[in-house]
């Protein structure tokens, strides 16, 4: 026997009237779940209609823990997907439960269904999920496990996969966010290096200092080591190197003048920075484990914020054409290549694949392509800062205002922005990869 439905196409459905019918119905026939398809037999009153996209997806709060539900669904709201979860065709938690209602489904249009359930033992969150293609009745890729100590991690997990089997992109959505926060002025003012979860919580202060300043942090692909620079009161800047599982702090060069601006090579082996010890700025590189740095373009002009490419190469900013920074392109030999065009164009950072900066176009926040092309501009921040590229390149990070900062998180593909509000004055954000 094979239950056949019929939904109008133009709404969601409302299950008060129907779910005892349904939970009868699927006690009396298990048809195939990617061929139950045929018309006529039952039709479902439907009342409450949805704009139907093709980032459209029909999430089902899942089985289990409701507070590990919200948080994936809050995750996928946050994206540029467009997330429905009200109104729905019952509540099923497994491809299984669809095997009667797909037909259903079908006549709602939605391109996507997200069904699953979170359980733990032992001290373990399992969260089983299944992202199905409406239309085909095609579980995408199969069936999903993740799994972590932490519950809301196993979440994030859960979250980031989703979003890579509907987009084809991957995200890390446990990745945290590292910037200073200043507060006071002159001789009570302290810089603080914070570490903080991406939806605003668990704020941690890692390195403090007071009449100081810490300057451009940047954390190791691994997310293991952070390298700042710290300039004291009538002093130069100096490099140092966090590891946060010892907690240590060590010099990384030994190098007068001013070091600044660390990068982390792709494979987190070597270091770039400008230092001053030469008297031009100039680009060095050094083992992350410190030791003996090289100079890299000793050229008869200043060059500075060095940041690698995933391809080895780098770019870096300079003056040394019409008085204004630009942002170059150097592979190590030859002549370097001149990147953005025009006006005011510093603090480079490049996104994972290469294809993209992020920097600070005059007073606005933007990224270009590596023809120069301007493709967002995010406005004037008040800060002079910059956007950073998360580890997957699919979100920036940026600070705004002079005083009681907001970080402000983007995705590229649109989407709203989330703001994260902050005590002071924030700059320099940056992301840290949580290695999951």
């Amino acid at each position: 026997m094979i239950i056949k439905f019929k939904a109008k196409t133009s709404s969601l459905v409302t299950v008060s009237a129907v779910s005892t019918c349904l939970i009868a119905l699927c006690a009396l026939s298990h048809p195939s779940f990617a061929n139950a398809q045929d018309e006529d037999a039952m039709h479902l009153t439907i009342d409450k209609k949805v704009e139907v996209t093709a980032k459209q997806v029909a999430f089902v709060p899942f089985a289990g823990s409701r507070a590990l539900s919200t948080i994936i669904e809050n995750d996928l709201q946050a994206s540029p997907l467009k997330i429905t979860s009200q109104g729905l065709i019952g509540q099923p938690h497994s491809s299984d439960d669809l095997k009667v209602t797909l037909p259903a489904w079908q006549q709602l249009d939605i391109p996507y269904l997200v069904v699953g359930n979170s359980t733990s033992l032992s001290g373990n969150t399992q969260i089983d999920f299944e992202v199905i293609e409406v239309a085909q009745g095609r579980i995408i890729k199969g069936k999903q496990s993740v799994n972590d100590s932490d519950p809301k991690v196993a979440a994030r997990k859960a979250s980031s996969r989703i979003y890579e089997l509907i987009t084809g992109k991957k995200i890390d959505l446990n990745a945290s966010l590292l910037y200073i926060e200043e507060k006071g002025s002159g001789a009570n003012k302290t810089s603080t290096l914070i570490l903080r979860n991406t939806d605003g919580s668990n704020p941690t202060p890692l390195i403090s200092v007071t009449d100081a300043s810490i300057y451009a942090p940047t954390a190791s692909p691994d997310g293991r080591y952070i390298a700042y620079s710290v300039q004291q009161k009538n002093n130069n800047a100096y490099l140092y190197i966090y590891d946060r599982q010892t907690k240590q702090i060590n010099p990384l060069v030994n190098l007068k003048g001013s070091n600044l601006n660390p990068s982390f090579s792709p494979d987190g082996s070597m270091i770039l920075f400008s230092s001053s010890a030469s008297g031009n700025h100039d680009i060095y590189r050094v083992s992350s484990r410190g030791g003996q740095a090289e100079r890299i373009i000793p050229l008869p002009y200043d060059q500075v914020s060095p940041k690698y490419l995933p391809n080895g190469s780098f770019v870096f900013v300079s003056d040394h054409i019409g008085n204004r920074p630009s942002i170059y392109r150097y592979n190590f030999s030859g002549a370097p290549t001149r990147i953005s065009r025009g006006g005011y164009a510093t603090n480079p950072d490049v996104s994972p694949d290469g294809t993209k900066i992020a920097f600070l176009n005059g007073s606005n926040a933007a990224i270009m392509d590596m023809s120069g092309n301007i493709i967002a501009n995010y406005g004037n921040t008040g800060l002079d800062q910059a956007p950073s590229f998360s580890p997957f390149g699919e979100r920036v990070v940026y600070s705004q205002g002079a005083k009681n900062s907001r970080l402000i998180i983007r995705y590229l593909d649109g989407g709203q922005p989330l703001t994260l509000s902050s005590n002071g004055v924030v700059k320099s954000p940056t992301w840290v990869p949580s290695g999951n």
